[in-house]
């Protein structure tokens, strides 16, 4: 039997194919309803392809060279052993990722982790042309660095409003995944507001596009063809993509990129206390029964105490947003600009009630090249940089 169906094939095959090789052009091999259904995916598709083709020319691949330093060592010269000085390689990792233009004038937004090591850092952009950027300024707290390379006809992109994007939203990642230049992906946005513990800032957009080692520094863009986030890291259990993957949001990122080229470090709000956990324990002291955070003390003379806050107070939202933990206080107030007025929703004594603290400046973290970034590894998955 199995020959008889294998000759019925092979003479079938033989018949269709009797006036050459069958191209399929023009000839539809799908039902109506099936067309019908794939002509929506072509037109993904197409969009897509239209946002690669807009976006691309403004991604960069990073390549960070370790410097070559001077290392004494001996030769025998007349039956002498004589020092001279060698030029070799030291053995300091390389840093590779990615970034993107955002200015005509060469301004290019990456991550701290991919130039923290130090070196010449080496772009390349997507007509293959290369140059050695110069390293304008870095922020530790959100893992940003802008860079400056001298090129002509440069295709900046536009950062667009992170925080219109919503769960579900199409998003396309690009990038130099493991070196591979050029590379794109596709997926959507899966959650907002994760903190993962990577930075103290941190309100990163989750992602299921691919991102890979090399994408760090790319961006994550809308189908607006807009920059709605920065790829900065992964979660997995490979080292590798799992479909969870985080970027820094555009919104956030834009104030930190402008300070930077702005020659200043970015301005920071100071409220001036210090925190502590709200465990089941004080909560139950307080007869509080909710989320937020306690307030362990109040600076003398700074915002928070001129506002009236003290000691013993539960902090439950900052401008509106709830503060279940003590990053979200550290962000909210942080990410406020000295001198503006920041609404504190506290509980006390049982009593709800709201003051308003206007901020003061305090100093942003410096961090110099070589400076490790963070990374949390647990028990059978990698959580980090790419």
């Amino acid at each position: 039997m199995p020959r008889v169906l294998a000759a019925f094939v092979l003479a079938s095959t033989s018949a269709a194919w009797a006036d050459g090789l069958p191209s399929g052009v023009g000839q539809p091999v799908l039902p109506p309803d099936v067309q019908e259904a794939a002509s929506h995916a072509k037109k993904l598709s197409q969009a897509f392809r239209a946002i690669a083709r807009h976006a691309s020319p403004s991604v960069v691949s990073i390549e960070v060279r370790p410097d070559v330093r001077p290392v004494g060592g001996m030769v025998r010269m007349r039956g002498m052993q004589v020092p001279v000085p060698m030029m070799v390689p030291q053995a300091v990792p390389q840093g590779v990722g990615t970034g993107f233009i955002v200015s005509k004038d060469g301004h290019v937004v990456t991550n701290n982790h991919v130039v923290r090591v130090g070196g010449s850092i080496m772009v390349r952009t997507n007509d293959g042309r290369e140059a050695r950027a110069d390293l304008v300024g870095t922020d530790v707290e959100t893992d940003l660095a802008v860079l400056k390379v001298d090129l002509a006809d440069l295709q900046p992109i536009a950062f667009g409003d992170s925080d219109a994007a919503e769960v579900g939203d199409w998003v396309i990642a690009l990038g130099a995944p493991f070196g591979l230049r050029d590379s794109v992906t596709a997926g959507i946005i899966s959650a907002k507001g994760r903190q993962v513990g990577l930075s103290p800032l941190e309100n990163y957009l989750q992602t299921d596009a691919t991102i890979n080692p090399g994408n760090s520094g790319g961006p994550l863009v809308d189908m607006d063809g807009r920059v709605v986030g920065i790829n900065t890291a992964i979660e997995s259990r490979s080292g590798g993509s799992d479909g969870i993957g985080f970027a820094i949001p555009s919104n956030m990122a834009k104030d930190v990129v402008d300070s930077i080229i702005a020659g200043g470090a970015p301005a920071r709000g100071f409220l001036g206390i210090q925190m502590q956990p709200l465990t089941p324990d004080v909560a139950a002291g307080t007869g509080f029964r909710g989320s937020g955070v306690v307030v362990a003390d109040v600076v003398a003379g700074g915002p928070a105490d001129r506002a009236g806050l003290r000691a013993g107070d539960i902090i439950v939202k900052v401008n509106g947003d709830a503060t279940p933990n003590m990053m979200r206080v550290t962000r909210a107030i942080r990410m406020c600009k000295p001198g503006a007025d920041c609404d504190v929703e506290i509980v006390r004594a049982g009593d709800a009630m709201t003051v308003s603290a206007k901020l003061e400046d305090t100093p942003s973290v410096p961090v110099a090249a070589g400076r490790a970034a963070p990374r949390v590894v647990v028990p059978g998955r990698f959580r980090g940089q790419p």
